[in-house]
């Protein structure tokens, strides 16, 4: 049967759970229903933010400020949208694309699926060359050889399971040093009216002291790092697939109906009945997916709001703009306003952060993969995620080896995949997902007309954003 034939199943969603109830969702409530973007966080908090936050800081000041709030608004409105039609129709939002889109079967999540996957080596090598620049600096060893010995190092983890061992103390530590930058920032003492400027939408300049000493970034499009850095707030395609698809873990309203919390499942959209009762159950747990995509998106766009403001006071302040093999040299220093002592403590906290962020991404990966293909191939789709594993692994492994051997750092590796994955990718998603919706839901369920106007503008920024920056970035725009 293929994708366009999948029958609606006709069931009623489970009870509400009390606390989702309520008409207002409690911080209590958001705090208990805290699951799968603890995930998502993880994958940029601490790691991302170390390093593109602060570096915009350094080289624009307080006036990206503005970036991060648009940023994390528009990609938290796309991901709610699809996040909420999962838990209310038990269907990934990439099996409903693949039916409803018109045009061949499936192409539109083909699509969707090969940006994100294409970005895929992209980030896991950024990330490794990353560490292996800093690790470099530190301990001395060619920086590639760090590069290719931690990619390895970090499939073989994910792979055997080992990273239980590191979890604890890894997220211990990813807390400690988040809390210890938003300390350092008051330690900074920043001019709170012009940090509050910075909020206000504006053109984006470099500092001058960028001009006269790092030319290589005064040649480079402010839009482009600018877009570079919104991409990869909060993450991308690359992840937001596999987001979705870890609210079966949850078994959040629909994911909660016999045969419908595993990724094998043949099932179509849940076909809720438009009844008072019905809809109580719809608004009460659509309030589940909203708090995890708030709390998650509200932390990644504070921690950034915190590097940044850092950033300036203290790295832009010294010149010091991470870049090249330096990219997590000067983050130390931030840390070090406090007390000295914890310049060490960021050489451990570096170290953790980016290895249990390559951790992470195998297994995101490997879901986001395995849900845009199942969405269109009843073979991967009953052959299972841990089929499409090896796979997975095996693609990004040499891809990303191939990647690191070029010597490119990591803004140069990470910019494809950010400007890609990390807005293309995610405005193409929102205007199919505002699509989807009519398709399946009834008007009641849908989400409300100012949602919808909030998803198609978030989508259209994202989008509009993104073609602009690869057209300059690929030198077809100046």
């Amino acid at each position: 049967m293929s994708a366009r034939e999948v029958p609606a199943e006709r069931a009623c969603l489970p009870e509400v759970p009390t606390e989702l109830a309520r008409r207002r969702l409690s911080l209590a409530t958001i705090v208990k229903f805290f699951g799968p973007g603890a995930i998502i966080a993880s994958l940029t908090v601490g790691s991302g933010e170390t390093v593109l936050a602060s570096r915009m800081g350094a080289v624009f000041g307080f006036a990206v400020l503005w970036v991060v709030v648009v940023g994390t608004v528009a990609k938290a409105a796309v991901i709610y949208s699809s996040n909420r039609y999962i838990v209310l129709t038990g269907e990934h939002p990439m099996s409903g694309l693949a039916r409803v889109i018109p045009g061949p079967r499936g192409w539109f999540p083909l699509l969707i699926g090969a940006l994100a996957v294409l970005s895929f080596p992209f980030v896991a090598s950024a990330l490794a060359s990353g560490i292996g620049g800093y690790l470099n600096k530190v301990v001395g060893g060619a920086a590639v050889a760090w590069g290719l010995v931690l990619l390895v190092l970090a499939a073989a983890i994910a792979w055997f399971g080992w990273y239980a061992l590191l979890e604890r103390a890894q997220i211990a530590i990813v807390a400690l040093k988040v809390a210890l930058v938003v300390v350092a920032v008051f330690a900074a003492n920043p001019q709170w009216l012009d940090v509050l400027g910075g909020f206000v939408p504006q053109g984006l300049g470099y500092e001058p002291f960028v001009f006269a000493e790092y030319p290589e970034i005064a040649e480079r499009s402010a839009w482009v790092e600018a877009v570079v850095f919104m991409g990869g707030l909060g993450g991308g395609m690359y992840d937001y697939i596999g987001y979705a698809g870890l609210m079966r873990e949850k078994r959040w309203g629909a994911l909660g109906l016999p045969g419908r919390d595993g990724a094998a499942s043949t099932a179509g959209p849940l076909e809720l009945a438009d009844t008072p009762e019905e809809r109580r159950r719809v608004r009460g747990w659509a309030r589940a997916p909203l708090g995890d995509v708030v709390l998650s998106f509200a932390t990644m766009g504070l921690t950034a709001v915190a590097f940044i403001i850092t950033g300036k006071e203290i790295l832009g302040a010294a010149h010091n703009v991470p870049s090249g093999n330096n990219v997590l040299t000067y983050q130390g220093d931030v840390l070090g306003i406090i007390h000295p002592v914890l310049r060490y403590f960021y050489i451990v906290a570096i170290i953790m952060v980016f290895l249990g962020t390559m951790y992470a991404i195998w297994e995101v990966y490997t879901r986001t993969t395995h849900e845009s293909l199942s969405a269109v191939s009843k073979r991967v789709r009953e052959g299972g995620v841990a089929r499409t594993r090896r796979w997975v692994y095996g693609y990004v492994l040499v891809g990303g080896l191939a990647l690191i051997l070029t010597g490119a750092d990591l803004v140069s590796l990470i910019s494809p995949a950010n400007i890609v994955g990390g807005t293309v990718a995610v405005g193409i998603y929102g205007f199919g997902l505002l699509v989807l919706e009519r398709r399946v839901l009834p008007k009641s369920f849908r989400v409300g007309r100012t949602g919808r106007l909030l998803i198609a503008a978030s989508s259209a920024v994202l989008l509009v954003a993104g073609l602009i920056a690869l057209a300059q970035y690929s030198g077809f725009l100046r």
